[in-house]
């Protein structure tokens, strides 16, 4: 582009001029001279910006694969990254994330830095590494889309180990119209908030049970139980109770429909050896 540049006495001369051709305009334009002079000569020089075209990434022949950081997905963090890159005409000279999750900055700077061209002339560049999260099995889009780089990984599988927290042993006592029927109860809870109950019962002649359908909330309890009547047979039954210290007073109802009030108290670990590693 060619400008020419006019001197200033010209275009000072050529406004003279006019005003003496024709003296009407004065009423109208009032613009001191040196301003409207500065002005004509501003207007001819090109602007730097309006020449800048947007640079464009040069091919990228060797690169190492983006990675989704662990941290990161453990945390649920996602989001984009903006870095500008520095090339010294084969390579990545420089690499500084501005903009994005600083626990995905340094992954993002780190894997520019990798970067190998084709040859080209030096300079800066930005690029767009973009990590999203997903249930599938994790896909990376290198540069498919212009200077974006596309991240996408599952969340870590989250496994919760819980540990079964003795409730201590109940020596029971359930009475209804079958009679009376001891035994000794020993429990365990575990799970969120200690809902999980189990446990099992120990009989009058040794013969060992596991509790069924077992819930905790807070102090109440509720289980099921194979009980063995005073003569002799057995029936499903369904125990409820609140524990109060060392005390639990209940009802409970068998498979038969009769019902009938029990209650425990807290005694010393008789069946330890039974239950301890009991899942």
């Amino acid at each position: 582009m060619q400008v020419e540049l006019v001197p200033a006495f010209c275009i000072a001369h050529s406004i003279h001029t006019r005003r003496a051709i024709n003296p009407r305009t004065e009423k109208f334009i009032r613009i001191p001279r040196p301003i409207l002079v500065l002005t004509v000569m501003l207007a001819l020089v090109p602007s730097p910006m309006a020449q800048e075209l947007p640079k464009v990434l040069p091919e990228v022949v060797q690169h190492a694969e983006p990675n989704y950081p662990l941290l990161a997905r453990e945390n649920w963090i996602r989001g984009e990254v903006r870095v500008k890159i520095n090339t010294d005409g084969e390579s990545v000279r420089n690499a500084e994330a501005e903009t994005g999750p600083p626990l995905l900055r340094k992954a993002a700077e780190d894997n520019a830095r990798t970067w190998k061209f084709a040859a080209h002339t030096p300079g800066a560049f930005h690029v767009l590494f973009r990590y999203r999260l997903s249930s599938g099995n994790g896909d990376v889009q290198f540069l498919e889309s212009p200077a974006i780089v596309e991240i996408e990984a599952s969340p870590p599988e989250v496994i919760i180990d819980y540990c079964w927290v003795g409730l201590a042993a109940w020596k029971a006592q359930l009475k209804s119209a079958h009679g009376k029927s001891r035994l000794v109860i020993k429990l365990f809870y575990s799970g969120p908030n200690g809902v999980w109950l189990k446990g099992h019962t120990l009989g009058p002649k040794d013969e060992s049970e596991e509790i069924d359908f077992g819930h905790r909330e807070r102090d109440f309890l509720t289980f099921a139980i194979m009980l063995t009547l005073p003569n002799g047979q057995r029936v499903k039954t369904f125990l409820i109770g609140k524990m109060t210290g060392d005390k639990i007073v209940g009802t409970f109802v068998d498979d038969a429909g009769i019902r009938g009030e029990w209650a425990a108290v807290r005694v010393a670990d008789q069946c330890n050896s039974r239950s301890g590693n009991r899942n």
